[in-house]
């Protein structure tokens, strides 16, 4: 570790090629250190998410006007963009000892919400155990070589810590609501609408009966599943006939139709005339 004014850290970074800044999470600094008795970061803000994990002695955290003290296996998290601060006091023992990963993309804020992390509520205590110790260690030791490799390599190995890090979460398990497991479905039919799938489909995704996922569904959304199916293919298909040249067989194929006939026959009784009225308009 390098000595600094108020601790003895090893930082490392990476800059993001064009590739990478493309990614969903985008790894960008890594971290540990061991605190000095004149250790105090901010008030301050910065632009990306870090991830920071208490490895030894306590570490006083200022957040919303409270300070919120995090000993070893607590986890804290500075949101981009929001004031932070934190502290030890100058004789404090143990000695206060860190790790941190840094990143950016646009599944942080769902990684972060996934672990229960907020503005509000930036921490969790009793978060992690040694194994996530050992692999953050291990994966700092391969961070120089991983950003000389190809494009995924460094992303590819944080995806990996980053599992692990989830999967400490625990998540309160909650019954699922009508509304979680529609929206689920809807999902699932704008995915895969392409594909030939049935409402039978539909209702095995989500784990639900056929015929009560079928009224339900009818409920919240306003129409049948099937119905909103065949919308999906035919608005798809109106518009490919409309701004494509492509055949009507090769059309039908690429929306789930086995042949021809039977999407013509579909699209006909959709739009009371069949696709080729259409192409020749």
């Amino acid at each position: 570790m390098i000595e600094f004014t108020h601790e003895y850290a090893e930082h490392l970074y990476h800059t993001p090629n064009a590739l990478e800044k493309h990614n969903g999470v985008i790894p960008i600094r890594i971290g540990y250190n061991e605190a000095k008795p004149n250790y105090h970061i901010g008030p301050r803000f910065i632009a990306y998410y870090s991830m920071h994990f208490v490895h030894a002695g306590q570490v006083t955290l200022r957040v919303n006007q409270e300070e919120i003290i995090l000993t070893r296996g607590d986890l804290f998290v500075l949101f981009p963009n929001s004031i932070h601060e934190y502290y030890i006091s100058p004789r404090e023992e143990p000695v206060l000892k860190m790790f941190w990963v840094a990143a950016e993309g646009k599944q942080m804020p769902l990684i972060t919400s996934r672990l229960g992390l907020t503005l509000k509520n930036p921490y969790i205590k009793n978060f992690f155990d040694e194994e996530l110790e050992q692999s953050f260690f291990q994966f700092a030791l391969e961070w120089k070589h991983l950003v000389k490799q190809d494009d995924f390599s460094l992303t590819q190995r944080f995806y990996a810590l980053l599992n692990q890090i989830v999967q400490l979460s625990k998540p309160i398990k909650t019954a699922s609501g009508a509304d979680d497991w529609v929206a689920t479905s809807i999902d699932y039919i704008h995915l895969y609408y392409k594909e030939g799938i049935t409402v039978t489909d539909m209702a095995d995704h989500v784990g639900i009966h056929r015929s009560h996922f079928s009224n339900v569904f009818h409920q919240k959304v306003g129409m049948r599943p099937h119905r909103y199916l065949t919308n999906l293919i035919m608005e798809d298909a109106m518009k490919i006939l409309n701004t494509t040249a492509i055949p009507i067989s090769h059309i039908a194929l690429s929306l789930g139709y086995s042949d021809v006939y039977s999407f013509t026959h579909a699209f006909k009784s959709y739009y009371g005339q069949p696709p080729s009225f259409y192409r020749k308009s």
